[in-house]
This record gives structure tokens, sequence and C-alpha cells, in this order.
């Protein structure tokens, strides 16, 4: 029963965080950005949190987008939306197989992003509660863990981010760790840490799992360490055993991980560079949010209550190797989030530039949340054999209290006198004095219990739970408050707008480019064309725009040699790609058959005026298609501008085509699709082999005379590797454990007859 409380509560917890945004909406997700830009602009719509767009263009379309398409029967592989289409399940971040996204299928599409919010939360708070209940705490000390990483900056900012995706997971990863290497139940460890690590890389954040794995890796090296010194246990066998663990995890992510990594390498974030620290002047933010910095992206917090007790548990703990593990991961991984100097340091590591070494932000708080639990735990457990034993127990929470109260006095007073920029937001100097105040209320209680003469276990044990209780309610009231005001919500699920509505009805199904394309990436001027990219996938409208974290590289070398402008610099890094159409001729190339302008912007040389959406005006470009034919002869290859005749391309579903050659001599069929590994193409029935054109940029294939139907569909060959590899994996784990059970069935039998 206590555990059942304690989980219902970790449960709720995550509910009641977004229920003050939820129950004035009902789709989680800055809908209300769209409102600033092009065709979706509206007048008089307040932003709420700006910082979110990535939420808006990009994890919000994308899961409605694999949510349409399972519910099609479709398999989520392939987004034709944006630009010539682009891998959706292995571009990392889509997290289409992870457990979060898998369970939003079961709801109404205008849910499946809340749906996916709130999973990712509670996976976080009860793999930490379960973390703290493998390590011996109690219910009580582990509903507090779970409540304070699940509910945590990091992870409720993070939250619509594919990070948390991954460091959901990190709680259940150390719970298993921990079990595996005490070594009781091998083979089923062994599979549990094997499951949390597939659901972990299924959660689609490269950067993520990097940063997971150093404080991993440090976790076990400190623990490893403290063991063989302290002579609690061999470290060579749970090593094996860890090593077994992550190599048949790995196995059973081959399905993402294989084709995701092969996309990853030919991609522009190969070559990109990770976003910095957070500034060492923004660690008060740990107490409270806004304390520095004027945006939700320094969100840090944990409060004074977790941090006092975090210092508590270290003190109660301090004869665990485990806590001491803790304790080294904890400042490691604040380190990396705040500590520039390190983050340039690891920089120099082969693969390592790429890597934003703040996330570490999110293991840094599962740290805190874990030691913290330890503190609590003290507390309310505080009936010790001495009254010597209780005074040194108070001693320490009202030392831990006193050092927080003083630091929030000292950050009001340095804001009252203007002496630091401290305090930006209004009142975020008032939970961490109420946290501090109450500490202290609860340590002065545990005190005075302790300098009573007489009998003290059953006060001293009433005080203790009494104060546990007090400082988990205040703390979960601080965490829920404040997380909510990070979330927007929208009454309706990409709302219609008129001038999206008229383009639609243009448009169709055609691809439309753009005339004009902003500077500023993702705080670009309102002057922005069209939708904003990805959130055309929520409209349904094709455009030659993308923000792509695993774009191919060739579409810059394409557009450089076709164009002549050379692209480059962060926002390429990233994967925004707008290439600025021109020319008509540039428009056929890549298959655009409507140009988006200004208003009163004449349209590409060569295009021809086609009316007025909102307030851009509307081109069309003659003769553009997904699919021409160009003839061929026995000389040179035709040039990439070489006139064809447009041949009709039907799509059966998202990641198929369907193209009928009309009687005609032989020819390059020319497609309008993005060169990646994975399609195929058949030529009535027989194999069609493909090759690049337009710098690798897109496919094409030669075809003799005659009429034919091309057919083609994408899967690419290492998803059916990786499938092979789980299966793999999991036969392997099977037949461990059939043959596991049939050896201890046999030395049950052969012990029953010797007794």
């Amino acid at each position: 029963m206590p555990d059942s409380v304690g989980v219902a509560w970790t449960v709720l917890g995550a509910a009641l965080a977004l229920w003050p945004a939820l129950r004035s909406g009902v789709s989680l997700g800055p809908f209300d950005l769209l409102s600033q830009y092009g065709l979706t602009h509206q007048v008089g719509v307040a932003v709420h949190n700006s910082v979110q767009s990535d939420q808006i263009r990009q994890f919000v379309p994308w899961t409605g987008l694999a949510w349409q398409q399972v519910h099609s029967g479709q398999l989520p592989l392939w987004n034709p939306y944006n630009v010539l289409g682009t891998p959706l399940a292995f571009n990392w971040q889509s997290s289409v197989f992870s457990v979060p996204t898998l369970l939003s299928y079961l709801f109404p599409l205008r849910y499946a992003y809340t749906v996916v919010v709130l999973a990712r939360l509670v996976l976080a708070g009860t793999g930490v509660y379960t973390l703290c209940r493998v390590l011996g705490l109690g219910p009580l000390g582990a509903a507090f863990g779970g409540t304070v990483f699940e509910l945590s900056g990091p992870m409720v900012d993070h939250a619509g981010w594919p990070h948390t995706a991954v460091t959901c997971w990190s709680g259940w990863i150390l719970a298993a760790v921990v079990l595996l290497v005490r070594g009781r139940h091998r083979l089923r460890d062994t599979a549990l840490l094997s499951l949390f690590v597939a659901m972990a890389v299924y959660g689609g954040h490269p950067e993520s799992l990097a940063v997971l794995g150093v404080a991993l890796a440090v976790f076990l090296v400190v623990w490893f360490a403290l063991r063989a010194r302290w002579h609690q246990g061999a470290a060579l066998r749970p090593v094996a055993h860890l090593a077994v663990a992550g190599v048949c995890g790995l196995g059973l992510s081959a399905p993402l991980l294989l084709p995701g990594v092969q996309l990853g390498l030919t991609s522009v974030r190969n070559n990109g560079s990770g976003v910095a620290t957070f500034p060492l002047t923004h660690l008060p933010n740990l107490i409270a949010a806004g304390l520095q910095g004027t945006d939700f992206r320094t969100a840090a917090y944990v409060g004074v209550i977790a941090l006092a007790l975090a210092v508590v548990g270290v003190f109660g703990g301090r004869g665990r190797p485990e806590v001491w593990a803790l304790a080294v991961m904890t400042v490691v991984t604040t380190a990396l989030t705040f500590l520039s100097p390190l983050a340039q340091l690891l920089h120099h590591v082969p693969g390592a530039r790429t890597i934003t070494w703040s996330r570490a932000a999110m293991l840094m708080a599962l740290g805190v949340a874990t030691l913290a639990a330890f503190g609590i735990d003290f507390v309310a457990r505080s009936d010790f054999d001495t009254r010597e034993a209780s005074r040194t127990v108070a001693r320490w929470v009202l030392g831990a209290f006193s050092a927080g109260a003083l630091f929030v006095l000292s950050l009001v007073a340095a804001s009252a006198l203007g002496v630091s920029t401290f305090a930006h937001h209004r009142g975020s100097e008032v939970w961490p004095a109420v946290q501090a105040v109450v500490g202290l209320g609860v340590a002065g209680g545990l005190w005075w219990r302790a300098r009573e003469r007489g009998p003290t276990h059953a006060r001293s044990h009433a005080a203790g739970r009494a104060g546990a209780v007090v400082l988990l309610a205040v703390e979960a009231a601080f965490l829920m408050s404040t997380g909510a005001s990070y979330w927007s919500v929208s009454p309706t699920y990409f709302a219609p707008v008129p001038a999206v509505t008229e383009l639609q009805h243009v448009a169709g199904s055609s691809l439309v480019g753009l005339g004009a394309c902003p500077r500023g990436g993702q705080h670009s001027a309102p002057t922005e064309l069209g939708i904003r990219p990805d959130a055309n996938i929520g409209y349904g409208v094709r455009e030659m725009v993308v923000y792509e974290p695993i774009l191919p590289e060739a579409y810059l070398r394409s557009w450089t040699a076709v164009s002549g402008h050379h692209i480059s610099g962060a926002l390429a890094r990233l994967g925004i790609f707008c290439p600025r159409i021109t020319t008509a001729d540039e428009a056929r190339l890549y298959g655009v058959a409507y140009v988006l302008e200004p208003w009163g912007r004449l349209g590409p040389l060569g295009s021809v005026p086609a009316g007025v959406v909102g307030s851009e005006w509307l081109y069309s470009i003659p003769g553009a298609a997904d699919a021409t034919i160009v003839p061929v002869s026995t000389g040179a290859e035709p040039s990439i501008f070489a006139p064809g005749a447009p041949v009709r391309a039907t799509h059966p579903d998202p990641a198929s085509w369907r193209v009928v050659v009309d009687d005609r001599g032989p020819g390059l069929l020319r497609l309008r699709l993005t060169d990646v590994p994975g399609w195929r193409a058949t030529l009535d029935g027989r194999p069609l082999p493909l090759r690049s054109w337009a710098d690798g940029a897109m496919l094409e294939a030669r075809l003799p005379a005659g009429p034919h139907v091309v057919a083609l569909h994408y899967w690419p060959p290492l998803f059916s590797a990786g499938l092979v590899v789980g299966a793999a994996v999991v036969a392997g784990l099977g037949v461990g454990g059939a043959i596991t059970t049939g050896l201890r069935r046999r030395s049950r039998g052969r012990d029953a007859l010797s007794g």
C-alpha cells in the first residue's frame, strides 16, 4: 500500500503540473507562435513562450504526421511535406518508435502531443522512484525523488523536446544497473537494462545519449572504485554483465540505430557544433526559475529544499558507495551545465564538438533528486538509537537550510541594492524564501525534539515524518506552480486560417517555394513567408523549406551549384534550409509549382501570376512536375536544366511513388525525390537501378523505350538488418532465460532428492 500511494503521488504530480495549462485549452504546444508569421499571421494573439518554437516547427507536426500514418495502417517512415521529402522515423528527433509516442497513437490526434509530454514526465518520475526503492529508501523518500526529477526545470522545460525522451529513462537505467551489479537475478536484470537502454535510444536524441553515457560512466567508475576499496565485491564480473547488457540494448535499438547513423554521417549536423553551456552566473537558477537570464532556456531549478536535502543525503549515506557515486555524478553534470572551460576541453575529443553539453542539466537534476531522496528519508527515519545521533541529524538539516537561507537572503539583498541583475522576473525570490523558511522551521522542530529529555524515539520519529511530509508538500507546490508557466496551450489543433485554406485550394498537393527567406532563422522577422517549417505538415501543404536535423549535405551543394549562393553558417548546420527561388528554371529543377512572394514583389523570372493569398502574391511555374522524362541519346548526359516532359506520379502512401510513362523513346526519369539510402524502384515489376543527380540531391533512372510503370518504395536495408539484429537479441535473451529456468529446476530437484 505505501508503494501504491507513492507511485500514485508521482504520477499525479506530473498531471497536476500540466493541469493549470491544460485547463485553458486542449492541445499542448506553442500554436500561438504561428500567429506571428506569414500566412498564419493573426492580429491580437499574444505569444506565451517564444523560446519553444522548435516544438511547433518540428515536434508537434512530426507527432501528428506519425499519428496519421499509423492510423492509416502505415509505418511512419517518410515525411513528404518538406523539401523533396525527408526520412521521418530515422531523423533521430521524431521519436516515432519511443514509448511515449507509441502511447500517443492510442488517443485522438489533438491530444497526441500532450500524451507524449505527460508520458515522458511520468516515466522520469517513476524511474527515479524505482531507483530510490532499489537503493533501499522508503516510499516517502522515493516519492520525493521522483517528484523532484520529473518536475524539475530541466525536465519540465524540455519535456516537449526529444532530450527528455532519452533522459526520462535514466532512473530506470540506473536502477537496472544497481540490480545487475548486485547479481541476484543476472539474466532478468540484464534483460531489463537492455530494454531500458533500447528505449532511451528510441527516444531519438544522440546528444542526450552521449551525455547520459558520460554521467553513467562517472557513476560506475566511482562506485566500482569505492566498492573495491571498501571490499564490497569484485568488479570484473559486474563489468562484463553490464557490457553484455549494453550490447544487447544497442541490438534491440538497431532498427533505429543503424539507418539513423547512416543518415547522420551524410547530414549537415555531422559538421555542426554544440550550443555553449549556461554562464556560471546562472547558477542561482538552481533554486528558482528566472533568477538570472531573460528567457526560459535557463530553467535549471530544483529548489532550495531539494538542494539542502541533497547535502543531508550525502551526509546520511556517506557510508554507501552508491551515494558518493551519485554525488560525484551530480558535481560533474553540474560542471558540464555551467562550466564553459570543461565543455571546451571536451570539444577536443573527436566527435564531441557536435554535442551541447548543457544537456547534462537533466542528469544533474536526477542526481540532486536522488540525493535529496536520501536526505528526506534520513529526516523521516530520525528515530535514532542515541540522543546524540538525533542531534547530529538535526544539526545537518539546520545547517543545510541555514546555508540556503543565507544564499537566498544575499540574492534578495543584491537585487534590492541594484548590485546584481538577479531576479529578472518579478517574484522570482518568493518561492526560494518560502522554501528556506519552511526548511528552517522543520529543522528547528527536529532540533527541539532532539534536545528533549526522556524517551525520544517515538516523538522524534513522528516529528521526522511530519517534517518530511511538509517538505515534500512545499517542494511539490513550488515545482507544480512553476512548471505550468512554461507551457502554451491552444483550444484548437492547427487552427484553420483563411489564407492557408486558400493556398490549400490553389496549390493542392503541388510543391510551394518561397521567393524570400528569413535571415534570422528561428526568431526571424514577421515578414516570413508561407507557413513556418515544419508547421506546414499540420496544414497538409508541401513547402520547399525544412527544419531538419539530418538534412543531407547534398541539398546545400546542389543549391550552391544551381543558384551560385553558398549556404553556410549556424542555421545550415541546424538543418534550416530555405532556397530563395528567383527563376522558373530553378523552380522546375526541384519541382516547385508555385512560389510565394511578399506583397508587391514580382515573381521569379519566367513565372505566371496566380493570384493573392492573404497578404502574399502567388506565382505559378509552367512545366513544373514531380517527375519528368528527359530524352537521351548515345552522346553526353543531359544537363540538369535539360527540358523534360512531365509524367504522371501518384503516391499510394507517403513512402511510395507510382509513375506511369507513356509510349516514348528511351529517356531519363528524373524524380523530385530526396536521394537517401532506402529508396528502391521496379520497372514493370523488375528491379530498376536508381542513381543520383543534381549534385546528389535527387534520384533518377534510365528507362528503355515503350510504356512503363515505375514503382518506388522507401524501406532502408539497414532497417531490415536492424529488425533481424533486434529479433536475434530477443531470441538470445529468451533462450538464456529458458536455460537458466531449466537449470534452476534441475538444481531444486537434486536438492529435494538429497534432502
